[in-house]
């Protein structure tokens, strides 16, 4: 009989939201690969799974090219094999996707279990434009790279799905802010757990409610939906002089006069 790989999506913080589909996948597994078996454990305990009968490997990404040759021959055994990340789905800014690869370049089967997703839920509440988006993940921590994975994203018209720190939440802000303008974003915080909030506001702008530093954290910016030969704010104040593209930048963003001027000053700096 051959052997079966399952990757499992796993709650982001709530327990509820574990799957009957996926609980019962963990329960047949024969081995269970987590990022972080510590971690795991709780949720493990919570679902009343068997930890005797269930070998438990750690699989954390610079573990993770070790652990393909002992699945590999799992699953030539014919075991029943899952894969989960510490919250949300596996290979979404957690490993999996090398071991992966590896398992369908073996010939074996997979099988997808889905369930939460930080990133759905943060688009599902926010109530902007993003009905097409690019999910960014953790930004490149400065330098050009940065700026460009933005402007490049940003400039097709997609909304963005960023994640951030608590403690590096405001400067990401602030060059969101100069790479963007005053753009519609929400901050999403502590999804599914007992503090969950939505901030809402401008990029630049403070948000409401006031923005808490804790927890874990997902940007969603809307969708530009200017065409890509509009000016953009910067060539804005260079081509069509201070007063009129402070009054073009206003009334794309439906943000006063006053406040486009002040941007356009920003950028242009």
């Amino acid at each position: 009989m051959a052997g079966l790989l399952k990757i499992i999506a796993t709650p982001i913080g709530n327990l509820a939201d574990m799957s009957p589909r996926a609980i019962q996948a963990l329960k047949d597994a024969q081995v269970i690969l987590a990022e972080n078996i510590t971690h795991s454990r709780k949720l493990f305990n919570s679902i009343g799974l068997d930890l005797s009968t269930t070998k438990l490997i750690s699989c954390s990404p610079p573990e993770e090219p070790k652990r393909i040759p002992i699945v590999l021959e799992r699953l030539q055994q014919g075991d029943s094999i899952a894969l989960v990340s510490d919250a949300g789905a596996p290979t979404i800014s957690d490993p999996g996707g090398r071991l992966i690869s590896a398992v369908i370049e073996a010939g074996h089967p997979i099988e997808v279990i889905p369930g939460p997703s930080a990133i759905i839920a943060a688009l599902m509440g926010a109530g902007l434009v993003a009905n097409r988006f690019a999910f960014l993940g953790f930004l490149p921590k400065k330098g050009k790279e940065r700026t460009r994975l933005v402007q490049e994203s940003y400039k097709t018209g997609l909304a963005l799905v960023i994640f951030e720190s608590p403690h590096r939440i405001q400067a990401t802000l602030q060059d969101l802010a100069h790479l963007c303008g005053p753009q519609k974003l929400v901050v999403a915080r502590e999804l599914t757990k007992h503090f969950e909030t939505f901030h809402r506001g401008l990029l630049g702008q403070a948000l409401t409610p006031q923005l808490v530093e804790k927890g874990e954290l997902v940007i969603i910016i809307e969708a530009n939906t200017t065409s890509n030969e509009a000016i953009v704010p910067e060539e804005a104040f260079h081509i069509l002089g201070n007063k009129a593209a402070a009054k073009q930048l206003a009334a794309q963003y439906g943000i006063s006069v006053k406040q486009a001027y002040q941007q356009l000053l920003t950028n242009a700096r």
